[in-house]
């Protein structure tokens, strides 16, 4: 791993490409000395989903590490399906239509059914080519954290993108703080009323001293969210 002077990490992008643009601004993002971590879910429910794989595979070009999410997953599983099937447009499957109609990959989905073969072929293989996890000093990023009675290595990728429903509070490795995003930090907070979701910050666990959350709810009108590591400065959209 290459020398740099900062860690940025944000998670959640969903589709929306300008505020993640924006976002980015606001941190002073240098890809020459600083590693940007995307912790998955860069698409799905929001309106510019192609423009956001695009903005994402510039910045992995010049050096930032994308992880795959469970949105990244949807998407893999689809691309198999109107690849390899004649059927998918008229009788798909239970998977593809669950992933348009109540997965928020609809306006995905709309975004790429016109698509040639080849250009679908090579989003597939963009998808199949992020990795789980990435591990860097005392930071471990993953989409939905992990199952922390195992290391992380041992993980398999639906314990990676699908959370574990003890995971946020009990005790994840020693030494290390996990950074997550996948469930909306105001469900940690615990919040109801409608502003403080919209408002929701940057979670961390104040019992183990551990993990932080970093799915502010962006795309469910809460903040898109970037931390800089290690001072934990937080930046939002």
């Amino acid at each position: 791993m290459r020398t740099v002077d900062r860690i940025l990490a944000t998670s959640d992008l969903h589709g929306q490409n300008t505020r993640f643009v924006n976002l980015l601004k606001k941190t002073g993002y240098e890809p020459d000395q600083d590693l940007l971590v995307v912790c998955g879910d860069l698409i799905d429910r929001g309106e510019e989903n192609l423009d956001c794989l695009a903005t994402c595979l510039e910045l992995q070009q010049q050096g930032a590490v994308l992880l795959k999410g469970n949105h990244e997953q949807f998407l893999e599983h689809s691309l198999v399906e109107m690849l390899t099937t004649d059927t998918w447009r008229t009788r798909p499957s239970d998977s593809l239509y669950t992933w348009i109609k109540h997965n928020g990959g609809a306006r995905m989905y709309e975004e790429i059914k016109d698509l040639s073969p080849g250009r679908l072929t090579e989003i597939l293989q963009f998808v199949r080519s992020l990795p789980l996890y990435l591990a860097v000093g005392k930071f471990i990023f993953s989409h939905a954290g992990a199952n922390t009675a195992k290391p992380i290595e041992a993980n398999t990728e639906n314990e990676l993108v699908w959370m574990e429903a003890n995971f946020p509070f009990c005790p994840a490795y020693a030494g290390k703080v996990l950074v997550f995003g996948h469930i909306p930090t105001w469900l940690l907070y615990h919040y109801n009323d409608i502003k403080k979701r919209k408002q929701a910050r940057i979670w961390y666990d104040r019992q183990h001293q551990d993990k932080i959350c970093l799915d502010c709810g962006g795309v469910f009108g809460g903040q898109l969210a970037a931390i800089e590591l290690p001072s934990c400065r937080e930046f939002y959209n």
